[in-house]
């Protein structure tokens, strides 16, 4: 079990570089396969410079080139990343289901950390999730022909769109200013890949987890400033624009890794 963890880490951790690689190229023009270099001064990085997380604290955050400091979003997306990949592993999936976890929370991932840096979700990665979370749910069902296909789509479809309607309510009703249409393909993309209860749950946490931290940020302005992956400007008031995102996925991770079940945790306190 140990050496599963560990390998299981690993890969996290090597995911999470390529991550940061593909969250800091995106809708940059420039490939997500090139050669790494410092986004200061563009030298090239020699491989004891890309090491997962291990690099960034042996170099205490700076370039070896120019000196300039390196972003904490390196050492905390790939973190993450193996955290993510480790909890996934324990839920004890099939193998397929598994690769189909891993690439999906990766795809979130991405979209948490472009999000809290350009409060923004990027249409490229919301649709490829729900592509991709239609078919992992598909491959649940015992599909003996295409033709069978019919009923389970709609089923994620429509589990999709009841995930989702909330949001599009906000957001039609105040014309984006409440939410941006991101986030609602988002949600629908949860409901694909849980379902409707689960997605509806992982949506509540979210509103909530928003809720807490929006207050936090509103009072405690000199929070925001120490965050390591806090947007450009720091100050924020009643108006500031919030990435919501991060709140809906976290709230979507709790719901799929640790199952949990907000109305049944209401309800025991009652």
């Amino acid at each position: 079990m140990f050496l599963e963890l560990f390998i299981v880490s690993v890969l996290g951790l090597i995911i999470g570089s390529f991550l940061n690689v593909y969250i800091l190229r995106l809708n940059t023009g420039r490939s997500a396969t090139g050669r790494s270099g410092c986004m200061s001064c563009g030298e090239r990085l020699d491989w004891r410079d890309l090491v997962p997380v291990f690099s960034f604290f042996v170099l205490r955050g700076r370039c070896t080139s120019c000196g300039s400091r390196i972003s904490n979003q390196y050492w905390i997306v790939e973190l993450t990343t193996a955290v993510v990949f480790v909890l996934v592993w324990l839920q004890g999936f099939s193998l397929l289901h598994t690769i189909f976890a891993f690439i999906l929370l990766s795809l979130l991932i991405i979209i948490a950390v472009y999000d809290v840096k350009h409060t923004i979700i990027p249409n490229t990665v919301v649709y490829t999730f729900i592509a991709l979370a239609l078919i992992s749910n598909v491959s649940f069902f015992d599909i003996a022909n295409f033709s069978e296909l019919s009923l389970p789509i709609l089923l994620a479809v429509f589990s999709g769109a009841m995930v989702a309607l909330p949001l599009f309510v906000l957001w039609g009703v105040s014309r984006g200013t409440w939410m941006g249409f991101g986030d609602v393909k988002l949600t629908f993309g949860f409901g694909v890949m849980i379902g409707i209860y689960d997605g509806l749950m992982a949506v509540m946490l979210g509103f909530i987890l928003g809720a807490i931290i929006g207050v936090t940020l509103l009072h405690a302005p000199k929070v925001i400033r120490r965050l390591p992956l806090s947007p450009t400007s720091s100050r924020f008031t009643i108006g500031s624009e919030i990435p919501f995102a991060p709140f809906l996925i976290l709230g979507f991770l709790l719901v799929f890794l640790f199952g949990v079940d907000i109305l049944a945790l209401a309800d025991a306190l009652i």
